[in-house]
């Protein structure tokens, strides 16, 4: 351990600032850990271990707010005294050393308590993980490789969110530090990737991962009817056409393997002329003038909009239950190319299939991950995204008991690039990267979030990429971490 100052006026049992010695301003930086010896370096009453934040430097010869005859040599070109010049930083403790591994501290950390730099063959998450049930990642602190992260394995269906902004590194984050964690962890790995570009290329051809195309799994008809209803603007607002549509949904599956079978090149578009024969005979048995001439205009309006390719997201043939059972380690779903609303179509499918086997009082041990997570829970949810919405916020609350481990990305926290309130509130570990400046400050945004940690928005804002602050249940330290990583050779195993 290096000696590196001491601890200044005003500390609590919570807060405190060292005092740097002189020079080791150069040296020493936010972030680091530190060892406080509280009482004295002879018989500390404890040690605590603790974490460096909010950097101060003061010199009162260069107060910018008033006249001081070393202002007036500094304009002229010389050089100021340094004899008044203190260097401090706060320290966020993360608690006592005990033989049982850490503990919160109740006690004043006294001033003039001796603080060391941890070097580093000093690596401090032998106290942090001590007592625990942890699995060791390979993100690691700043400067220090050899600090490996460990993270709570109690916690992992407790569910994750990862946020950050474009260029931030949350994808390569998840797929070289997240995904490798639930694969040891024993979980089988889910990733529903909306693009298409951010996972499946990186997963093809792996041995133990399967990846799909989202056009060629089946979804259930309850899910097509939600996706048809999107697609249609709510089936023109006439409920005959809407009943109508339902009752050509029953035996879908059935519907469409005969057209592929049939029809070699264009099965969407024979299947479409079906719909729109049975849509017309249904409406020609209304028995009402009026009500039948209501259902023409709602189908003309329909049709006008509504054409064969529409078809083609939800004319798959594979059943969720078949793909399910093929995964050994990973599934990737190739979602690109997709629009919306099948997209959240399939997701509708996919996790009713999920939250029925827990239902049923099965422990499920899958970790779903949800990258473009406002395109399923945005802020202020419409239509389908209703419906996903919810699916989500149910998939979250039975998933803690039944170890289904949701993982969600996005760009941001809160607002239009952030999750919904009702589901974030579910999450209950978080990784920051560089912030959107919308979520600089303001309520459910990233000051709110870490600021009680001395984390401010100026620095989330000023983040290199790869750099994510570790928060929530699955870190054995209780307060947050600025981790970081180098990504590996790929390998899932």
């Amino acid at each position: 351990m290096k000696f590196i100052g001491r601890v200044a006026d005003g500390s609590t049992e919570t807060s405190a600032r060292v005092i740097l010695l002189k020079g080791l301003e150069r040296e020493v930086a936010a972030e680091e850990l530190v060892l406080i010896k509280n009482g004295g370096e002879e018989k500390p009453s404890s040690q605590l271990l603790g974490v460096l934040r909010g950097g101060l430097g003061k010199n009162e010869f260069l107060s910018y707010t008033s006249y001081k005859p070393d202002v007036a040599y500094m304009k002229l070109g010389g050089e100021p005294s340094a004899a008044r010049e203190v260097y401090s930083f706060s320290i966020k403790p993360i608690g006592i050393i005990t033989e049982n591994g850490i503990e919160p501290n109740l006690a004043i950390i006294q001033p003039r308590s001796p603080v060391y730099l941890l070097e580093e063959n000093e690596n401090p998450f032998k106290w942090i993980a001590s007592g625990k049930e942890v699995i060791w990642t390979d993100a690691y602190i700043e400067n220090h490789e050899a600090w490996k992260i460990p993270v709570d394995k109690t916690f992992i269906s407790y569910h994750v969110g990862v946020y950050g902004s474009t260029g931030s590194g949350k994808s390569w984050f998840t797929r070289f530090i997240l995904i490798p964690l639930y694969v040891k962890a024993g979980y089988k790995v889910v990733i529903l990737d909306w693009s298409g570009t951010d996972y499946a290329p990186y997963y093809k051809n792996l041995e133990d991962v399967k990846v799909v195309k989202i056009a060629d799994i089946a979804l259930d008809e309850a899910s097509i009817f939600s996706y048809l209803k999107n697609k249609t603007n709510n089936f023109g607002g006439n409920e005959n056409v809407a009943n109508a549509f339902d009752e050509f949904i029953e035996g879908w599956m059935d519907k469409v393997k005969r057209v592929i079978n049939e029809e070699k090149f264009k099965p969407a578009e024979t299947l479409y002329n079906q719909l729109e024969i049975h849509v017309d005979k249904a409406i020609k048995q209304i028995s009402r003038n009026d009500w039948r001439e209501s259902a023409e205009r709602a189908k003309r309006r329909i049709f006008r909009r509504f054409k064969p390719q529409d078809l083609n997201p939800i004319m798959g043939t594979l059943s969720i239950e078949e793909i399910m059972n093929e995964v050994k380690k990973m599934l990737v779903i190739d979602m690109g190319g997709a629009l919306t609303e099948a997209k959240l179509g399939f997701f509708l499918s996919f996790s009713k299939h999920l939250y029925g086997l827990m239902e049923m009082g099965l422990n499920l041990k899958i970790s779903l991950i949800i990258d473009e997570a406002p395109q399923y829970a945005p802020w202020e949810p419409k239509g389908i995204q209703n419906e996903t919405t919810e699916m989500i916020k149910n998939l979250a609350a039975l998933g803690r008991k039944r170890m289904l481990n949701l993982t969600l990305i996005a760009q941001g926290i809160k607002g239009e690039i952030g999750i919904n309130a009702a589901v974030r509130r579910n999450l209950n570990t978080h990784f920051f990267g560089r912030i959107h400046p919308l979520d600089a400050s303001g309520e459910g945004g990233a000051s709110e979030w870490l600021s009680p940690y001395g984390i401010n928005p100026d620095q989330l804002l000023q983040l290199k990429p790869g750099r994510f602050y570790f928060s929530g249940a699955m870190n054995p330290s209780p307060i947050p971490l600025l981790i970081t990583y180098k990504p590996p050779s790929f390998n899932v195993s």
